[in-house]
């Protein structure tokens, strides 16, 4: 019987560490395609927790395949939002419009508020994948800037 205290001390000691509960979450089946984009915002908004640019990456494995094709790989999809979608990184919070849906694609508008109370709007655009390791998988095809709305908006 003194295996079982030794690898109660293993669990405790993995929990002590701030060892994170659950991997990165990754593409699947199972989820909604609001689901997604609530990942991918959420974790831009918290992108160096628990590493530099982590919620960068999440938002990169996300990303379709063709997606990825265009602008990957990892590193230039980083210098990419750094460069030019910076304010999708450390935001104060997110509002979400409905999600329209047209067959296996999906659109949806998010708002972005800095602290400053700056805003800025982007819709995200995903398909549902055919095939391949990501079948079933709904991933982020685009995020297009577009002037902000207040219509609709559901606020979280």
């Amino acid at each position: 019987m003194p295996a079982l205290p030794a690898v109660l001390a293993v669990l405790l000691l993995a929990c002590a560490s701030g060892a994170p509960a659950s991997p990165d979450p990754v593409p699947s089946p199972d989820l909604a395609p609001e689901a997604v984009v609530k990942i991918v915002v959420g974790a831009l908004q918290q992108n160096d927790e628990p590493a530099d640019d982590a919620g960068i990456a999440t938002a990169f494995r996300f990303a379709s395949p063709g997606n990825q094709a265009a602008t990957g790989p990892l590193a230039r999809f980083t210098a990419m939002i750094r460069g030019g979608y910076s304010d999708m990184l450390d935001f104060e919070r997110a509002t979400y419009g409905r999600m329209v849906f047209q067959g296996d694609e999906a659109a949806q508008r998010v708002t972005l508020v800095q602290a400053n109370g700056r805003r800025s709007t982007y819709v995200f655009a995903l398909s549902k994948q055919v095939g391949g390791e990501r079948d079933g998988c709904w991933m982020t095809d685009a995020v297009v800037p577009v002037a902000p709305q207040d219509d609709g908006l559901i606020r979280t």
